[in-house]
């Protein structure tokens, strides 16, 4: 019985330690299991040959739409003579986009490691999602290419122009030959016409192999580390990513920035709240916009005031000057970019139009929205309105108000990963990330349980057993003497022939054989049987 007890203790000790050990080691995962999961996921996010994010950004598998809304001037005769300007909006335009990445090197023998590339866009347009084929709409809008003569003071070229041409909506996005000279040059006029597959940029970027948090940081653009056209030099410094990347761990209050070469500068978008993506409501990602958080910020107003220029000012509240950038390439066009229907901007300037588009945040407004785990940017609506300034000093629209920022139309630019993409990026990190501490916190409170019941089990056996060994101790008494050999060996008397032998021998015999706990009382009575 003590071997079974004592093999019952050890077994119970030894299952005790195995199970408080398995509770600590799960507490301790559980504390250090966020770390360890980031760092995990940083090193499968750096970009490099073969690794899953780096084929998807070669090859984006998200669907992005380009879709464009003109603005058509219904009464251009009535604002040349003084009257209020009235549009309608036409559209959208739908095109599907084709981001390619190409001539991919990277530099392993630099640090921090680099990747070189170059990048172009291609549009298809998509009839099944458009209003109507571009090639046949007819849209009233600015003259660009005579608003561009009249900023060179050269307008004595084509005297005879108005400020506004009827063109097709196709010939207004893409381009067409205003004159002989540019046919003969090969030079269009139109918002998008060096966009389709002839703008290309080259980018060196980090791969973020050393600092995750500089993933997809450009370094170059088109061989430059910084612009020659702003003048502050920060306004001049290159920051941010391509917007295809966004390092991980972004929170309400977070900012990126992306440098977008088309307006020669970076732009800073604030985070400012979470939502649920659209096609799973179970992913949650965080919103930026170019609001910040503080508009009394003195750091994001300096992001918006260092691209003044010295000579021609700030433009007005919520208008971007393109012109300094178009300048840089050639271009020469009093050109103004704003958020659809002015949103942001000096009420006085949409208030001079009729006919705009009523300004609604949720469809007018660029919006980013990241995961805030992994930085992938799951979903984007790139919204801008293209406006060309006019003034009135000009003889042939000397009797125009003015002077006007001209809306010409906007695009929508948007990015929304399906389904399948969603469900991957949650099956293969979101949801691993989410269970593991439940199942460690689950594990190691069994765990405890069960060593603190083990432990009480052990604790009851010993007392038990302990208790047993005192009972026998207390209750036991030392076993009968017998008769005849007591009276024998003190009293030397021989009862082999004593006549009473066969008496004594009855009456002792249930003496002998008797249980021990005898009565004192009875032995007295054989005793005195014996003597006489």
């Amino acid at each position: 019985m003590r071997r079974k007890a004592s093999r019952l203790e050890v077994t119970l000790i030894v299952s005790a330690v195995v199970f408080i050990l398995l509770a600590l080691v799960s507490f301790i995962l559980l504390l250090l299991f966020d770390r360890m999961f980031l760092n995990l996921l940083a090193k499968n996010l750096v970009l490099q040959p073969g690794s899953p994010l780096f084929d998807n950004w070669l090859k984006p598998s998200v669907p992005i739409l380009f879709k464009v809304y003109l603005l058509n001037l219904t009464n251009a005769d009535e604002v040349l003579a003084g009257g209020r300007p009235y549009f309608r909006e036409v559209g959208p335009f739908v095109y599907r986009e084709t981001r390619d990445r190409y001539d991919v090197d990277f530099l392993n023998d630099v640090s921090p490691r680099m990747m070189r590339y170059k990048h172009r866009i291609f549009y298809h347009f998509q009839p099944d999602l458009s209003f109507a084929n571009p090639e046949v709409v007819k849209i009233t809008t600015p003259d660009l290419y005579y608003l561009g003569l009249l900023a060179e003071s050269m307008t004595f070229l084509d005297e005879n122009r108005a400020p506004f041409i009827t063109l097709t909506a196709e010939q207004v996005m893409w381009g067409y030959y205003p004159s002989l000279l540019l046919e003969w040059s090969g030079k269009k006029v139109g918002l998008f016409s060096t966009h389709n597959g002839t703008n290309v940029n080259e980018f060196l970027v980090d791969v973020g192999a050393e600092n995750i948090q500089d993933i997809g940081k450009i370094y170059e653009v088109d061989g430059k580390k910084k612009l020659k056209i702003w003048d502050h030099d920060e306004a001049n410094m290159i920051n941010g990513t391509d917007g295809s990347l966004a390092p991980p761990g972004m929170e309400v209050g977070s900012m990126v920035t992306f440098h977008v070469p088309d307006i020669c500068r970076s732009s800073t978008l604030y985070a400012n709240d979470k939502k649920p993506t659209i096609n799973r409501k179970d992913i949650e990602v965080v919103v930026f916009s170019g609001a910040p958080a503080d508009p009394t910020d003195p750091l994001a107003e300096w992001r918006s005031r260092m691209f003044c220029k010295t000579k021609s000012g700030c433009p007005p509240k919520g208008l971007v000057a393109l012109a300094p950038c178009l300048s840089s390439k050639g271009v020469n066009m009093p050109m103004f970019l704003s958020q659809p229907s002015f949103i942001g901007a000096d009420p006085q300037i949409s208030g001079a139009f009729d006919g705009l588009p009523t300004p609604d945040p949720e469809k007018h407004v660029t919006t980013v929205h990241i995961e805030p785990t992994t930085g992938f940017l799951l979903e984007a609506f790139k919204r801008v309105q293209f406006n060309v300034y006019m003034n009135n000093t000009t003889e042939n629209f000397k009797n125009m108000k003015g002077p006007f920022y001209f809306p010409i139309g906007w695009l929508e630019e948007t990015a929304i990963a399906d389904k399948k993409s969603l469900d991957e990026i949650y099956n293969r990190i979101l949801l691993p990330r989410k269970r593991m501490p439940i199942i460690l916190s689950v594990v190691s409170a069994i765990a405890t349980m069960i060593a603190v019941t083990i432990l009480l089990s052990l604790a009851i056996c010993v007392r038990s057993r302990t208790r047993s060994r005192r009972s026998k101790r207390n209750a036991t008494v030392s076993p009968a003497i017998p008769t005849t050999t007591s009276i024998s060996s003190k009293d030397e008397v021989d009862v082999k022939a004593s006549p009473t032998s066969a008496a004594l021998h009855w009456n002792t015999e249930p003496v002998v054989e008797a249980d021990p706990l005898l009565t004192s009382r009875t032995k007295t009575h054989n005793l005195e049987t014996f003597v006489a």
